[in-house]
C-alpha cells in the first residue's frame, strides 16, 4: 500500500514530535543501544538492498560490510543512491539548480579538493528540519521566528524551513561577499543566526544593532577564541550544529554541548593513527532511504566527552570537533622518523601563549617546516607564540624549522577557515 505524503508543515511537525519523543524515551545508554540495534536490523535486512552496491548483501552483521570513504563513494556514486545518479550527473543537476521531482541534490564546499554530492528526498528534508528544531529550537511553534543562514552554498534543505508555516528563513550566500551580506543580515534582524565561526566573529566585531536570541555555529571548527568573543557580544551560548554532506550528526544542547544523533545514526570509532586519543567517526545512518550511508568513514577528528551533561541527555557528548584528519601534522623527528600532532594541540599551544591572541594561522608546508602567522595587531605576541609552539615541538621530539611573522590575515571569505593546516604530503 502506498503511503500518502504529508503536506510539508505536517511532515516537519511529525518529525519534530518524533524526535522529541525519542529524546525523552531514550534516557539511558541501554535504551539507546537497544533502539539502534532494532533500527539497524531493519536497515540491513531491507533498506540497503534499494541501491546497487548492496543489492544482494542483506542481513549480514554490520562489521562484515567494508568501510567507505568519500573517494570510493564518489567514484561509483550511482551504486549508492536509489536514483542511480552518477557523480557527473549530480554535479550538473546541482550546478543547474535542478533535481528529479521530489528530490534535492546538494554538494560540499570542496575544501578537501573535490566536492562530494548528496541525494535527499523531500520527506528526508522535512525530517531533517524536524530533528534540528527538536534539538535546537524546541519551542519554535510558539512564535514565528526569522532565521538567517549564512553559508557558501545554498541547498533545498533550507527551503524546508519556509515550508513549516512557522519559520521565515533567508539564505545569505557568502560567495556574494561576507561584508555586504553582513549589512543585509543586520538590516533584517533575525531571531536565529546560523553561520560559520569566522562569520559570527565578523558580525560580533561590527558595530550594529544585531541581536539574535539564538546563535548556531556550523561548517567549521569553532575555536574557543571565537566562541568567547561571539558569546560576549550576543549574550547567548553559541551552539554548534555538526553537519556535513554525509548527513546531520549532532546538535548542541542549551548548555552548548554537542550531543550525537544516536537515535538516527550508529557511530563506530576509528582510532586514527597519531590522533592522540581523538576519534574519527564511521557512520551508519539507518534513517536514510535514497542514499545509503553504511559504515562511511568521516574525515573529522572528534574529542568525546564522558562527563554527564547538565541537560540530562544520555546521547554521547562531544567536547569538540577538533579538526580534520588531513590537517594532522606529520613532522620529522631527530631520530629519522615521523610524529603526528593534531590540530587541537597546535591550536592550544598558540592561544595559550597570550590571552591577547585573537587570530592565527599555522601551516605545515614540508615535513620539516612549519609557518606561524599572527595578525599585525598581535605582533607583540609573536615571540611568545613562537616559543610556545617551539616548546611543544621540542617536547614531542619533532625536528622542524619554525618561522613566525606578522601578516595581513585574509578576511572571511566563502571557503572554510582552517587555522591549522597541512599542505604537504
Amino acid at each position: 500500500m502506498t503511503r500518502l505524503a504529508l503536506p510539508p508543515a505536517a511532515a516537519i511537525l511529525a518529525a519534530y514530535a518524533r524526535a522529541r519523543w525519542l529524546a525523552a524515551r531514550l534516557n539511558s545508554r541501554a535504551r539507546i543501544e537497544a533502539w539502534q540495534q532494532r533500527r539497524l536490523r531493519d536497515f540491513l535486512n531491507r533498506r540497503i538492498t534499494a541501491v546497487d552496491a548492496y543489492r544482494d548483501q542483506a542481513g549480514r552483521p554490520l562489521g562484515t560490510y567494508p568501510t567507505l570513504d568519500k573517494t570510493t563513494m564518489m567514484a561509483r556514486f550511482e551504486r549508492y543512491n536509489t536514483l542511480r545518479l552518477e557523480a557527473a550527473a549530480a554535479r550538473a543537476a546541482w550546478q543547474a539548480g535542478q533535481a528529479p521531482p521530489g528530490f534535492a541534490i546538494g554538494a560540499s564546499t570542496g575544501t578537501s579538493g573535490n566536492r562530494g554530492y548528496y541525494v535527499i528526498s523531500d520527506a528526508e528534508r522535512h525530517a531533517w528540519l524536524g530533528v534540528i528544531l527538536a534539538r535546537g529550537l524546541p519551542g519554535f511553534w510558539r512564535q514565528r521566528l526569522r532565521l538567517a543562514v549564512m553559508l557558501p552554498a545554498n541547498s533545498r534543505l533550507y527551503d524546508a524551513a519556509n515550508e513549516s508555516g512557522r519559520l521565515a528563513l533567508r539564505f545569505f550566500d557568502l560567495n556574494a561577499g561576507v561584508e555586504s551580506q553582513a549589512a543585509t543580515v543586520e538590516a533584517w534582524q533575525p531571531d536565529v543566526l546560523i553561520a560559520p565561526p569566522k562569520v559570527l566573529r565578523l558580525l560580533a566585531d561590527r558595530d550594529s544593532a544585531l541581536a539574535p536570541a539564538h546563535v548556531f555555529s556550523g561548517a567549521e571548527v569553532l575555536d574557543p577564541i571565537d566562541r568567547a568573543i561571539v558569546e560576549a557580544r550576543f549574550s547567548c551560548v553559541v551552539r554548534e550544529i555538526y553537519m556535513a554532506t554525509e548527513g546531520l550528526f549532532a546538535v548542541a544542547c542549551p548548555h552548548g554541548r554537542l550531543h550525537l544523533l544516536e537515535d538516527h545514526v550508529l557511530f563506530e570509532w576509528d582510532d586514527a593513527d597519531g590522533a592522540g586519543g581523538l576519534k574519527a567517526p564511521v557512520i551508519t545512518d539507518f534513517t536514510r532511504r535514497h542514499q545509503i550511508m553504511l559504515r562511511y568513514r568521516m574525515n573529522d577528528l572528534l574529542e568525546l566527552d564522558s562527563q554527564a551533561c547538565p541537560c540530562g541527555s544520555s546521547f554521547t557528548a562531544v567536547r569538540a570537533v577538533a579538526g580534520r584528519l588531513d590537517d594532522v601534522f606529520r613532522l620529522n623527528t631527530a631520530a629519522g622518523g615521523r610524529i603526528a600532532v593534531t590540530p587541537d594541540v597546535i591550536r592550544n599551544a598558540v592561544v595559550d601563549a597570550s590571552p591577547r591572541i585573537d587570530d592565527f594561522r599555522v601551516v605545515q608546508s614540508a615535513p620539516d617546516r612549519v609557518e606561524l602567522s599572527l595578525p599585525r595587531s598581535c605582533a607583540a605576541e609573536l615571540g611568545a607564540a613562537k616559543c610556545s609552539l617551539a616548546a611543544l615541538f621540542d617536547r614531542l621530539g619533532a625536528a622542524v624549522m619554525l618561522t613566525a611573522e606578522p601578516a595581513e590575515l585574509p578576511p572571511p571569505g566563502p571557503g572554510k577557515l582552517r587555522r591549522v593546516r597541512r599542505t604537504c604530503a
